[in-house]
């Protein structure tokens, strides 16, 4: 029986099955974006039962797969078409046999081993980024890596490309790499969190991104599907608008996606939430960042509105229609659909989950990213764009990335053009890599350089080559391979004839190799504008290796200074120098050698002897004499000419040894260079220009008898370089002693045209460089414990080279220098005062009003009302930097809210539309006064355009005050005011509906409870009878105080009736008397009258006076109002302090501390009473207030006016306070 229940249990569970429906069920079971990868399973059951229940247990198996996999469809409603073919079979033990072929080909399945661990490696995303601290951060091989190490500051604009270079997606890199030539389609999932994204996006591609209820992706996650025909790359976002990310956070999520991405599914629950507005914010957020580039934004936005019911799928989608049609009115030309969806929007109506329909619509879905073109035509261009992006998302280069595509693509070949020049190749160990095409991997046309073995040519010297040494070891091989198998120079009779085939066969090799690498330049970058600075650049460079190299490969032609054959060295290669030397100031170039000049043979005449019929022997003699003399062939076995030393053997030229006849009578011995022989003093030509100095090195060749004073040698070309600045060629006049010519002036042009290399002389900025510059290691906050790393980015301005052409002949081109000739920008060079990011209008623009991208706003710190608060989760403190805020998202983070900034009419500061005067001093630099400004204001003021949009200009035009109902805080909503900003108090709601508050505030929500109660302490004393301080003439009941309070006491009454007239509060006041106790103040008559019935008179008793405002609050103690005591004397008295501490700590105990304001009034500037009693009262807060918090204060004041400007902040402090940042001076 026992056993029976065991065997029942089993059968009904089973988790190794089940592990198959498990996985089904959370992933998809046919393949939607690839239905060929849609194979049949099988599962081979290996069991240790007796052979003869096998059946029976085979029989159990197959019901119970079947019974599950039923169970599967019917509750996810999944198409399942492969688990039709899922087949299950059982052996026995005895039956496994797995080294049997038989056993093998009937139980196992064949696979590439390579394409298996492919599609095993796919099976595991990889995180590619995150973003932490209000920064954008790739990640390498999925973890975080600090690059900052690599950077070096300069000028040459590499930071984007080396931070690129230090991104790695893993696994996934070696993938890319293999299938290199395939198109590649990116899909991506984003949305709100917790709404089914990811569980999507695997249905759709065929991914395994885990999915969860709760937060469960960080960042950005890849991974990828190949097919036949394309990569699909899968993005799998995490949700945006959670508690963990700052809307900036959010838009470098939503920035990336967008251009990087082919097809987005953007995943919603409008039928919860019906506010659309915060949804498409996300994506206007990064409208104005990138430079608008179609060839980035290309995406097309499939917005999914989540689990529409059938009958609402038309009202769900006309009615988020309309939304959308308002946003993109509102915003004009600048709407993020316009501008950052190239492919087209669509919004979908979703069915609701576990509705067949619900995995039959992803086929829509999978036709439109069918009809999408492939944005990147292979997977390298791929790696590249999108490492590129991320690398400048993360430093925040807003520029174009064409422009860095271009840069990168330029500096990649101008570092391998050295080799490219020298051998033809891009790589020669540990293999051989050819000229190839960087973005179709083809082989650029044309035959590597081969001669007699299978290594490329060398035909230009590394760095550490001796130049002369390696010409002569290269040359020699060549000239081997010519001679061999061309023309052997020992046999040619006209040595001129020999060197000029000699020359040819240089030159051919010389112009193949040119030609190949001019054609590998272009090829590589065709795709971009040739006016480009950067392509011209590059040409400039190839243009100056490849004249090194013809010059390196110029013959010298010169006779040998040992025999008469022509001289094969280079002319005088001199490329790593400055044509100067240190010493002598002297330089040279043309036939001009470190050594003689050398034919590089053995100097040996290799001919018969011309006097045959005195040789009977075969074969006959080679010749004596020197290679390429003149004159008949004589050997040396016999004597057939004289023989003896030539008279003129000390002179230039000689042959040395008498070839008249034996026993000549001419008396003179002379050989057979008769009288040609030379001078042999140096050469007349040395002169001195902006090169240098120069001294031909030759001999003179003039024949010895002829006078002269002026001595000329062999060579017949000019051979003084180029005026032009780095110019290397020579002058193309064929006079030796062009130098010398009559011309008042001598320019030796090559007679080629010239780059100009001076800088752009346009007014403006050429280009602008963004660069990350690690400011501090570490920044310490002024709150202790706050810490944190951060990257300063900065924007550098930069002339480029010109780009016109110098005509030959010609010192300089017409006009003026510029970078580009026909549509040229210029930047404008103003700067945002806040992240000294530069105007991107081009200079002189129309507009009054700058426009940017805007960074990281490094001219700022903080202030506020409050000393501390929290920003972006960091507990900071006023003066702390704003350097880790965008200029762009600082407003975002707040909300409603207002600027503070330094008072611009110190004598004339008032309250305006856009304005309001602080009256109190706020840090940092307290000293100088200061407003609260409009957004709108703060914008203006910077001379910047406002690179908010206009739904947010909107709400930041509006007051920033805030219902106190503790409904709203409990819900996570706020009503604010309903008025613009600064607006004046009104009396009555329009329309009747809502309230208004005390203050004058207008709320679309239910009256609530008073949330404050406030108890002013009036010194009434004698003392106040004082008539230096009287009430403010102009003010209101200044009438009615003149009478009989024409004294300090009059302006105090006149304040506290112009703070109840603005607030409009339950309120107490205490005298030593209560005048005036918890009345409603909507008839301030009672106020004054009952105000007006104390004179001053009397002693002053702060013991007294505040255990009396201690009574009221007990009596009249509201846990839902917080206490605020405004105590005001003009004399000095004891501290109270057992009094005050025992209210202060009954207060606290009872969840509401109390908030004292001590105000001393009079001609008397300090009170350690009244100072010692706001730092008691304090005392019971904690240290770190939050931003929403009051704080107790001493004040001291001897003005009327300045009285009732105290209680105006005392009034406005009652808000919620937000930091603000202010431009550092």
């Amino acid at each position: 029986m026992q056993n029976h229940s065991l065997a029942l249990q089993r059968t009904e569970s089973n988790d190794l099955i089940n592990a198959y429906k498990l996985m089904f069920e959370k992933y998809p079971i046919d393949s939607c974006i690839d239905p060929e990868q849609s194979r049949p399973l099988s599962l081979k059951v290996v069991l240790d039962v007796d052979k003869n229940n096998i059946k029976k247990y085979g029989e159990k198996f197959k019901k119970y797969v079947t019974k599950i996999f039923d169970n599967l469809k019917h509750s996810t409603k999944k198409p399942a078409n492969i688990l039709k073919g899922f087949s299950i079979s059982v052996i026995t033990f005895q039956e496994l046999d797995i080294v049997n072929v038989k056993f093998q080909k009937k139980f196992s399945s064949e696979y590439q081993l390579g394409e298996w661990i492919i599609q095993l490696c796919c099976l595991i995303p990889i995180q590619i980024a995150v973003a932490r601290n209000n920064l954008f951060q790739p990640l390498k091989d999925g973890l975080s890596s600090d690059e900052n190490h690599l950077i070096e500051l300069g000028d040459d604009r590499r930071h984007v490309e080396i931070i690129s270079k230090n991104i790695s997606f893993g696994w996934y890199e070696g993938i890319f790499k293999h299938f290199s030539n395939k198109k590649v389609k990116i899909i991506s999932s984003m949305g709100e969190q917790s709404c089914g994204k990811s569980f999507m996006l695997n249905h759709l591609v065929g991914t395994t991104f885990d999915g969860s209820a709760m937060r469960c992706t960080e960042g950005v996650w890849m991974s990828l599907v190949n097919t036949k025909e394309c990569i699909y790359v899968a993005l799998d976002f995490e949700g945006l608008r959670s508690l963990e990310r700052t809307p900036q956070e959010d838009m470098f999520l939503t920035l990336f996606n967008t251009v990087v991405s082919n097809l987005i599914l953007y995943k919603n629950q409008y039928t919860i939430n019906r506010d659309a507005s915060k949804m498409f914010q996300k994506f206007q957020d990064g409208v104005k960042l990138f430079e608008s580039d179609p060839n980035i934004f290309q995406a097309r936005l499939c917005i999914i509105i989540k689990d529409v019911p059938e009958t609402d799928k038309n009202g769900i989608t006309k009615e988020f229609q309309l939304k959308l049609d308002k946003l993109v009115a509102e915003e004009g030309g600048d709407n993020f659909i316009t501008k950052m969806y190239g492919g087209g929007l669509n919004i979908i109506a979703w069915p609701v989950f576990h509705d067949v329909a619900w995995f039959k619509k992803l086929s829509n879905i999978k036709n439109k990213l069918d009809k999408q073109e492939t944005k990147y035509e292979n997977a390298k261009t791929f790696l590249q764009n999108t490492k590129l992006i991320m690398a400048k998302l993360k430093i925040c280069d807003w520029s174009s990335l064409n422009e860095n595509l271009i840069h990168i693509r330029v500096a990649t070949l101008k570092r391998l053009l050295p080799i490219a020049v020298s051998y033809g190749i891009e790589q020669k160990d540990p293999i051989i890599e050819p000229l190839v095409n960087h973005d179709s991997e083809e082989p650029i046309d044309g035959p590597i350089d081969f001669l007699n073995d299978e290594k490329p040519i060398k035909l230009f010297p590394d760095d550490d080559d001796h130049v002369d040494e390696f010409f002569i070891q290269l040359s020699e091989y060549l000239r081997n391979h010519f001679e061999k198998t061309t023309q052997p120079r020992k046999e040619s009779s006209y040595d001129n004839e020999w060197f000029s085939n000699f020359d040819r066969f240089l030159k051919d090799i010389i112009k193949r190799r040119t030609l190949r690498v001019q054609n590998w330049y272009m090829q590589n970058t065709v795709k971009f504008p040739q006016d480009n600075s950067d392509i011209i650049d590059g040409k400039y460079a190839l243009g100056q290796k490849i004249g090194e190299l013809a010059r390196l490969w110029t013959l010298c032609g010169l006779t040998c200074h040992q025999c008469g054959l022509k001289c094969v060295k280079n002319c005088g290669y001199k490329e790593n120098h400055d044509h100067k030397d240190k010493e002598n100031h002297d330089y040279k170039e043309n036939h001009d050698h470190t050594e003689n000049h050398d034919c590089l043979t053995d100097h040996k005449c290799h001919f018969p002897c011309h006097f045959t019929e005195a040789h009977n022997d075969s074969p006959t003699p080679e010749c004596r004499h020197k290679a390429g003399h003149k004159g008949k062939h004589a050997c040396a076995k016999m004597i057939h000419l004289c023989g003896k030393a030539c008279f003129l053997i000390d002179k230039f030229n000689c042959q040395k040894v008498c070839s008249k006849e034996i026993g000549h009578d001419d008396g003179e011995h002379l050989c057979q260079s008769k009288r040609n022989h030379y001078c042999g003093e140096d050469c007349s030509l040395s002169i001195h220009n902006t090169k240098g100095d120069y001294r031909c090195p030759n001999k003179c060749i003039i024949s010895y008898e002829e006078e002269h004073d002026f001595h000329r040698c062999e060579s017949t070309i000019c051979p003084i370089q180029c005026p032009i600045p780095d110019c290397k060629e020579r002058c193309q006049s064929d006079d030796h002693f062009h130098a010398f010519s009559d011309s008042q002036q001598v320019n030796h042009f090559c007679g080629k045209e010239h780059q100009c290399r001076e800088l752009c002389e346009e007014e403006g900025i050429c280009n602008v460089v963004t660069e990350p510059k690690k400011q501090e290691e570490t920044y310490k906050g002024k709150v202790e414990g706050t810490v944190f790393i951060y990257t300063k980015h900065i924007q550098l301005s930069e002339k480029l080279k010109c780009n016109k052409k110098i005509p030959p002949n010609e010192f300089e081109h017409t006009g003026k220098h510029t970078h580009k000739e026909e549509g040229v920008f210029h930047y404008c060079d103003k700067k945002c005062q806040f992240c000294e990011y530069y105007c991107t209008l081009p200079y002189g623009h129309p507009q009054q009003i700058h426009d940017t991208k805007h960074g990281n706003m490094t001219q700022t710190e903080f202030t506020g009302e409050d000393d501390e608060f929290v920003y972006a989760g960091y507990n900071l403190r006023v003066g702390d930097q704003g350097t880790f805020v965008l200029c762009n998202f600082f407003c975002k983070d707040l909300g409603r809210h207002r600027h503070i900034d330094y008072c611009q009419n110190d004598e004339n500061c008032e309250l305006s539309r856009d304005m309001q005067h602080i009256n109190v001093k706020v840090s940092p630099n307290p000293d100088k006064p200061k407003d609260f400004i409009s957004h709108k204001l703060f914008w203006e003021r910077t001379g910047f355009k406002d690179p908010y949009t206009v739904q947010e200009q909107q709400e930041f035009a509006k007051c920033d005050h805030e219902c106190p109902d503790e409904k709203h805080h409990k819900s996570g909503s706020t009503s604010f005011c309903e008025l613009q900003l600064f607006h004046a108090p009104i009396s009555k709601p329009p329309n009747d509906y809502g309230y208004i508050s005390t203050d004058g505030h207008y709320f679309n929500c239910e009256n609530p409870n008073n949330a404050f109660h406030i108890i002013f302490v009036l010194d009434y004393s004698s003392s106040m009878s004082g008539q230096d301080i009287k009430p403010i003439q102009d003010f209101p009941i200044y009438n009615d105080l003149t009478k009989m309070h024409n004294n300090r006491i009059g302006a105090v009454y006149q304040a506290v009736y112009l703070f109840m007239n603005a607030r409009r509060n339950s309120a107490k006041i205490t005298m030593p008397d209560i005048p005036f106790e918890y009345r409603d103040l909507t008839n301030l008559k009672d106020l004054l009258n009952s105000m007006l019935q104390y004179k001053a008179n009397g002693c002053t008793n702060f013991d007294n006076a505040i255990q009396k405002a201690g009574i009221l609050i007990k009596t009249h103690f509201d846990p839902t109002k917080v206490n605020v005591i405004i105590f005001l004397s003009d004399g000095e008295c004891g501290t109270p302090t057992n009094q005050l501490n025992a209210i202060c700590k009954q207060n606290k105990e009872k969840g509401s501390p109390l908030y004292l304001y001590t105000v001393l009034f009079g001609s008397d500037q300090h009170s350690d009473s009244l100072e010692e009693m706001a730092k008691i009262a304090q005392s019971y807060h904690p240290q770190n207030s939050s931003p929403n918090a009051l704080r107790c204060q001493f004040t001291s004041t001897a003005d009327a006016v300045k009285l009732v400007n105290h209680f105006n902040y005392v009034e406005d402090s009652l808000r919620k306070h937000k930091p603000a940042l202010l431009k550092k001076v």
